[in-house]
């Protein structure tokens, strides 16, 4: 509610804003996320299914995202499992207080502040195990408190010659922002114990036992030999979301001793999230141009800060995870992907051009050992099963490898601290990504906008307005398909904004007959009692994003992998300009060079190419209103409505391809039109007025 007092030449306004926000449901689900199941898809090197990269000297080509489809070779599944069923309320309190104050005739100001405070939910751990890696990672579940949410704000308008033809108006203040819920319900409903979001990596189809068979190729094609505890429904390529006993919740396969080489992921919050407010600002003028006429020209802009993010702050290291290929290879282990070595489970002796392997742990950590003069450097280096060393996260060692109950992860750490490895905060992390939502991200926003007016008279009013803007940022949503390219430098982000739009005119006008049905000649009386309003819109395309579609960097995901560009070399895509040369992802922490044996291209490496780099194509579209009213009595009337959206029937593009996958030539369709806006549609309406 609000109070309001005048006195003198101030106008004192006060109030509050009160709101209860309920997610509330009787559904065993509130929030389905990914609880169906889900497989992505991904191009495919011979080596990832298991082929040669060449039979009798001719080259075997590689497979593009929907060929893998058709073979039933998925790069990733993921599933929710567990219950989903969080309920929360959300208070909020907000209070203002300003002042309207005529300061002249020809000045009004306008200052005040609002104060917003959300008592936003957070929630307990399920587990012991959660209680102890939420803080060693500076995350939780829930959204913490922000009180210092006060937020100026001032405005003026001035009428500069006192004759009331020309008005200046300006503003500036700061407006808080209401964080998404869904940030909330994600951090409780993903959080890997009660209801665990489970990720498993590319592999073989296989009947093999246990962890062995566990890849999102035997879960596709209905072949996982599963543990009864899994709750696998072979029939449906998927888990039992809801299986009471199933290993996937509460950590029980840790507690049970069962090794995943992928643990499940989860969506917290980081510990030091704080509320986005923008800082937004404009300058208005606005001036009468003879009878009926104004023109405008108003500058708006706006700074986001704090913007929220998702960033995976426990993405695999690529560095160790190339290094530790390069010694397998070293080793005379035949591997192509870094994700899938596995060290020896008992000594290897050196050959000819090979080094031996020395077991620290078996199946778990070896040392070189006796390597030959080229490789003599590598003496004392170390090969692991990369698994067990959960991808190098920062996190530490997999503790599902450590036994029943954890009780051997201290002996997990040590080799991973004997192996120069990250070693971990100090408690068992039992995931993998930890995608949290973090408040880094900022953006802004410039723009000019010319607008002629013509008020209505004469039977004919219009409207013509066109705006120059540009908006950059470095994060755009929530969502994790939006993560940054390399989660180290979400920096490199920074680019366009995906909503960016330069330019956009738009021309309305309403046109009035000047006859009514009561003149005198019939074309009077024909043309009596018509409106007709069209509307013509032209405005540039928005940026997009070219990808890989295939997971470079080894952050587990190919949904943000970028290439690389070069003047010459490289595929192109004919969709493209021609001077956009794509090359494998190029821009490496550490070129890890892996000898006889190096991967074609480069593992571990981003791409160098920015993101929102490309801009779709124009829209442009002429609407049409003409409509009639005929008049059977003097108190009602019926008006017939036709309206025409895309006269001229113009294609416009609504999304592109945004795929080049720069090993296949063929696959680099980047900027190809993959969608359209509507065509040229009419619609008839029949309106009655009394």
């Amino acid at each position: 509610d609000n109070l309001t007092w005048i006195k003198g030449s101030h106008n004192f306004k006060l109030g509050s804003d009160t709101n209860l926000i309920q997610v509330r449901s009787k559904k065993s689900q509130i929030f389905e996320l990914n609880f169906g199941g889900i497989f992505d898809f991904g191009a495919l090197t011979p080596e990832d299914i298991s082929l040669p990269s060449a039979f009798a000297g001719v080259a075997v080509p590689g497979l593009t995202a929907v060929q893998a489809y058709g073979l039933g070779a998925p790069s990733v599944f993921i599933q929710g499992i567990g219950n989903s069923n969080r309920p929360f309320n959300n208070p909020t309190e907000g209070f203002f207080l300003q002042d309207s104050w005529k300061v002249t005739p020809r000045l009004t100001l306008n200052y005040g502040v609002r104060y917003d405070i959300e008592f936003s939910p957070t929630f307990k751990p399920g587990t012991s195990m959660n209680a102890a890696a939420e803080p060693a990672l500076r995350v939780m579940e829930g959204i913490p408190r922000d009180t210092n949410n006060w937020a100026p704000r001032f405005a003026l308008a001035w009428n500069p010659g006192g004759d009331g033809k020309t008005v200046i108006r300006a503003g500036y203040g700061f407006f808080y922002d209401h964080p998404l819920l869904a940030i909330a319900f994600n951090s409780t409903t993903a959080d890997g114990a009660l209801s665990s979001q489970l990720i498993s990596g590319p592999g073989t189809p296989t009947r093999a036992p246990g962890p062995a068979g566990l890849n999102a190729g035997s879960i596709f094609q209905g072949v996982l030999n599963a543990d009864p505890l899994m709750g696998y429904l072979p029939d449906q390529q998927r888990f039992d979301a809801t299986y009471a006993d199933s290993l996937f919740t509460n950590q029980d396969f840790i507690s049970r001793g069962f090794p995943i080489g992928l643990l499940p992921f989860t969506l917290p919050v980081a510990r030091n999230f704080v509320f986005a407010y923008a800082q937004q600002g404009n300058l208005t003028i606005e001036r009468e141009l003879g009878r009926d006429y104004k023109i405008t020209a108003t500058y708006s802009y706006a700074h986001g800060v704090h913007l929220n993010r998702p960033r995976d702050v426990n993405t695999p290291d690529p560095t160790l995870l190339m290094s530790n290929l390069r010694n397998a290879l070293a080793a005379g282990l035949s591997f192509s992907n870094p994700l899938t070595v596995v060290a020896p489970t008992a000594n290897v002796a050196p050959t000819a051009g090979t080094c031996g392997v020395a077991v620290v742990a078996p199946q778990a950590l070896g040392a070189l050992v006796g390597c030959p003069a080229p490789l003599a450097a590598l003496n004392g280096q170390f090969v692991s099963t990369a698994a067990v060393f959960n991808f190098f996260r920062p996190s530490g060692p997999n503790p599902s490898f450590a036994g029943p109950g954890a009780a051997g992860y201290p002996a997990l750490e040590q080799l991973a601290q004997i192996a120069g490895y990250p070693a971990g905060p100090g408690a068992p992390i039992p995931w993998s990504s930890v995608d949290q939502q973090e408040s880094s991200g900022n953006s802004s926003y410039n723009a000019f906008t010319l607008a002629v007016s013509k008020r209505f008279s004469d039977n004919f009013e219009f409207l013509s307005s066109w705006t120059y803007s540009h908006t950059i940022d470095d994060s755009t949503d929530l969502q994790t398909l939006l993560q940054p390219q390399d989660n180290r430098n979400p920096k490199a982000e920074r680019s366009s904004s995906s909503f960016d739009q330069r330019h956009r005119w738009v021309t309305s006008a309403v046109f009035l007959s000047p006859f009514k049905r009561s003149d005198s000649g019939w074309y009077r009386k024909f043309l009596a009692d018509f409106t007709v309003a069209p509307i013509i819109e032209l405005s540039s395309g928005r940026p997009y994003s070219v990808l890989t579609g295939t997971d470079f960097n080894f952050d587990l995901g190919a949904n943000t992998d970028r290439p690389s560009v070069a003047s010459s070399g490289g595929v192109t895509s004919p969709y493209l300009p021609s001077k956009y040369h794509f090359l494998p992802p190029t821009v490496c922490d550490s070129q890890i060079s892996l000898g006889p044996a190096s991967l074609s291209p480069p593992g571990g490496c981003t791409g160098n190419l920015g993101r929102n780099t490309f801009i779709r194509p124009w829209f442009t579209e002429t609407d049409l209103r003409i409509s009639r009213r005929f008049y059977p009595s003097e108190r009602w009337n019926i008006e017939f409505i036709a309206d025409g959206f895309n006269m001229f029937n113009r294609f416009n593009v609504g999304d592109v391809n945004p795929l080049c996958d720069p090993t296949n030539p063929s696959a680099c369709l980047a900027g190809q039109p993959t969608a359209a806006l509507d065509p040229r549609q009419f619609q008839l309406a029949l309106k009655i007025n009394w």
